[in-house]
């Protein structure tokens, strides 16, 4: 029987750049539940007709245009990242982020390098709950490139 070889979730990290020179990226605290990385492509469609028979239906073909990632993060806000986050969802500038999904085999390691924008960060607390979470998304602004294995860069 083969298994699955499985990640933890711990092991989706989004790390934030800092802008300077060299870029060091770090995780964010408040990202400490939920993480997700979605894969988009946009198309345009047309439908092609039948020469043959111009009364039939028409099927449509797609092709893909455009690239996009979505980045989400959820968790217990941690205050000292309110600040930095509420900034970024502010400010028109993008920011660097990798998103590494980890593993104990430097070669299994995969790293997503991408220029983002924040484009949501919410807070809520109920009292149920004695603390307050939060929410993120950002959208990607430009390429994202994938480096495996033994080319990752150690971020």
């Amino acid at each position: 029987m083969a298994l699955v070889k499985t990640t933890r979730w711990s092991e989706l990290v989004l790390k934030v750049g800092d802008g300077k020179s060299p870029e060091q990226f770090k995780p964010l605290c408040t990202i400490n539940a939920a993480r997700g990385i979605n894969f988009n492509a946009n198309t345009t469609e047309d439908s092609i007709p039948d020469c043959d028979d111009l009364q039939k239906l028409q099927w449509l073909i797609r092709e893909k245009v455009s690239l996009s990632v979505d980045v989400t993060g959820a968790g217990k806000v941690d205050k000292k990242d309110v600040k930095p986050l509420v900034d970024w969802q502010q400010s028109p500038e993008t920011r660097n982020c990798i998103v590494v999904l980890d593993d104990a085999d430097p070669d299994n390691v995969i790293e997503f390098l991408g220029a983002y924008h924040l484009t949501t960060f919410s807070m809520a607390g109920d009292p149920g709950s004695p603390t307050v979470t939060g929410d993120i998304a950002l959208q990607s602004s430009g390429a994202v490139t994938a480096t495996y294995g033994a080319n990752v860069g150690g971020a």
